[in-house]
């Protein structure tokens, strides 16, 4: 009977947490403490190479948007609690007009400490439901969170990015750069990391996990890297793209107006 309870206790929790991994509530500020993280972010997905019409607010190429979004912390900080070195990324359907197919696993790195993994869950918990909040969408529901070994790389010169999750998950980009060694294809975007992205070459997209039974091979088709600085303070004040979305497939109002105040190219 004893042990019962702890189980059903225990089933209990975790349904809970992911619950709160939905968005409810995760743009409320009394329950999320300042933060503000510093890296590298790695997006690739299903739509054609250089042509994702879900960063300019448009709809996905094929429907659904098969994709993974991951972020290195090179310096970081959640409340106390200190965050660099980490990785953590989000793979499912990220975008979708159809709300009823959006599904993701939160993947977060095995070498944080439970204190941390706490503090990566909240900030991306946060993220993933202001970013949509505004524009009236449900936030993309995490049906899993796994603590998994992350490695990344990055090449001395800044152009070959690979990330491995053993078994599951392997991608590698190149950033093309001009002569001055500035990023060559650099665009106003929608993300959850920056209001603008790098175009790159994604050379492997590949995931596989049996654990939530999908699998693909994305290779050869989109991909873009940023390196970002994001805090809370920039969602609150509703600074980021994202946040102002309605896949139109044109800037909104709003979407210009940031577009305007920060300097960004329209197109």
């Amino acid at each position: 009977m004893q042990e019962s309870a702890f189980r059903s206790l225990a089933i209990g929790l975790l349904l809970l947490a992911i619950g709160s991994l939905r968005g409810e509530d995760a743009t409320s500020a009394k329950k999320v403490q300042d933060f503000k993280i510093e890296g590298v972010a790695l997006w690739e997905c299903q739509c054609p190479a250089y042509g994702c019409p879900c960063q300019r607010n448009g709809r996905p190429t094929h429907g659904t948007c098969h994709g993974s979004d991951f972020a290195h912390i090179s310096k970081g900080h959640y409340g106390g609690v200190r965050l660099d070195g980490l990785n953590l990324a989000m793979v499912g359907n990220l975008v979708d007009a159809n709300s009823d197919r959006l599904f993701a696993t939160l993947y977060l790195d095995d070498k944080a400490t439970e204190e941390q993994r706490d503090a990566l869950t909240r900030i991306v918990e946060y993220i993933n439901g202001a970013y949509v909040a505004l524009a009236d969408q449900p936030p993309v529901p995490f049906n899993r969170v796994k603590r998994v070994p992350i490695e990344f790389v990055e090449s001395a010169d800044r152009t070959h990015y690979s990330l491995e999750m053993p078994s599951i998950l392997q991608e590698k980009i190149v950033l093309k750069r001009d002569k001055s060694g500035e990023p060559l294809f650099t665009m106003t975007a929608m993300d959850l990391w920056s209001n603008t992205v790098h175009n790159a070459d994604n050379l492997k997209f590949e995931y596989h996990d049996p654990d939530v039974a999908k699998s693909w091979d994305h290779s050869g088709n989109y991909a873009n890297l940023k390196y970002f600085t994001v805090t809370k303070q920039m969602y609150a004040d509703q600074k980021m793209l994202g946040q102002h979305g309605d896949m139109s497939g044109k800037w909104t109002p709003k979407q210009l107006e940031i577009i305007h105040d920060e300097g960004l190219k329209e197109k």
